[in-house]
């Protein structure tokens, strides 16, 4: 029964990195992705949370790794910021969409159609890899490999958003689906398990920002790469 489990979550991850090479899909995404006021306004809340924390830590200039970018939903922020953007995507679509975001800008590095699994970097090159709405969509055997590869090319921090168990949302998206007979929505992790992905990807976690708590499933997570070389501090300061 495992294995039949495990190859259907395959499926499913095959079937949903193919689904984004469609030009249809991706010319419809952010309209479908973020209809509604809350929706549009995420990217902003979870780029102040990012920039309050490594605001300071960034150098004009910085080097900064979005991946996958998708249609570029960070990528003015990033430009604005003053940092140096890279986008990465398995999708050409949406490779095209992240650069006619970036213009003309002298900081927009270019962009990359490449795979997660494998990134076509050498080590530690950006001093931020930033990957939002992606790591909840990858199977759970393979979120460590996937933060280890981000870790690898970074030789600062790495940015992720998670979802996590501790919202009511999740228990009712899972009761309905039982009423109603479908399938059940992935499981949500709780905090061990979110420190222990990222602890075995070599990332020191040092910051967890609860973007809404209660409310929200999604939590940012701040991470330094390289902790092996840095040491074995595993302190973790919680979000607001």
């Amino acid at each position: 029964m495992s294995g039949e489990r495990d190859d259907e979550r395959s499926a499913r991850w095959e079937a949903k990195k193919a689904h984004y090479q469609s030009e249809e899909v991706v010319a419809q995404y952010d309209a479908a992705r973020f209809r509604g006021r809350h929706e549009r306004k995420s990217t902003e809340r979870k780029w102040k949370r990012i920039q309050a924390h490594l605001g300071e830590r960034l150098q004009a200039g910085a080097e900064v790794l979005d991946v996958p970018s998708g249609t570029g939903r960070f990528t003015r922020a990033v430009l604005d910021a003053g940092y140096a953007l890279t986008s990465a995507d398995l999708s050409f679509p949406m490779l095209q969409a992240a650069r006619e975001t970036a213009g003309d800008s002298p900081q927009f590095r270019g962009a990359v159609r490449c795979d997660v699994e494998r990134l076509p970097f050498g080590d530690g090159v950006f001093d931020l890899v930033l990957s939002i709405r992606f790591l909840f969509h990858v199977p759970v055997d393979l979120r460590v490999a996937l933060l280890k590869e981000m870790g690898r090319v970074s030789r600062g921090y790495v940015v992720v958003d998670v979802r996590h168990k501790y919202c009511y949302s999740t228990h009712t998206k899972r009761l309905k689906a039982w009423i109603l007979g479908r399938r059940m929505p992935s499981k949500r992790a709780s905090l061990a398990e979110i420190e222990r992905d990222f602890k075995a990807a070599g990332l020191r976690v040092v910051k967890r920002t609860w973007l809404a708590p209660g409310l929200s499933e999604k939590m940012l997570v701040i991470c330094e790469a390289g902790a092996e070389r840095k040491g074995n501090d595993t302190g973790v300061r919680a979000g607001e």
